[in-house]
């Protein structure tokens, strides 16, 4: 009885063991990847999509009355989150691409950025025309629809793309019900720049 015991005893702290020690990231699967978008930045620049680290793309504008900008304020606390896991701004991007760039002008954009403070150089702002941004929306199949009072009504999912612009997963934006699951997000560009 006492053998059984012991046996029994080792087996537990064998699967405790491999259990707490186990790596908790798996491999993240590769839904699909994006020609590089050659969207200009409001800075000018073309090359973000080139940029051989992860990307969080999100699509935006800046008349959006609540999904919008609950959302920046919960990318602001995915920036927070990395920073503290050691997980420095040129590690990864921040790309926001508007889906109004007739009304988004660059001015306009800025104000926004300045609204929420965002100052970190890893926030990629797109403003292309509007053929370019169907072009960019239809990669990555996210519907919208603007109507005759200038409101946008536009799917609600981010993607997670890594050096190469695969897109290796998706994630929600804050639709007023959900917050963004930030923890998980950070895992998942953690996972891709190691």
């Amino acid at each position: 009885m006492k053998r059984l015991l012991v046996i029994a005893l080792i087996a537990l702290l064998g699967f405790a063991a491999v259990y707490f020690l186990w790596p908790r990231t798996v491999e993240l699967p590769k839904l699909g990847s994006i020609d590089d978008p050659q969207l200009p930045s409001i800075t000018g620049e073309t090359d973000t999509f080139s940029s051989g680290k992860p990307k969080l793309v999100a699509f935006y504008y800046t008349q959006c009355p609540d999904v919008c900008p609950m959302t920046v304020i919960d990318l602001l606390r995915l920036q927070e989150t990395l920073e503290g896991k050691d997980v420095q701004e040129k590690d990864y991007d921040v790309i926001l691409i508007t889906l109004d760039p007739v009304v988004d002008t660059v001015d306009r954009i800025e104000q926004y950025k300045d609204q929420f403070d965002i100052t970190a150089r890893n926030w990629v702002f797109l403003r292309g025309t509007a053929e370019q941004t169907k072009e960019v929306t239809n990669q990555f199949k996210l519907a919208f629809l603007k109507d005759q009072g200038g409101q946008i009504v536009h799917g609600t999912t981010m993607y997670v793309l890594d050096e190469e612009n695969q897109i290796r997963s998706i994630h929600d934006m804050n639709t007023g019900q959900a917050a963004v699951n930030v923890e998980q997000i950070a895992e998942h560009i953690e996972t891709l720049i190691k």
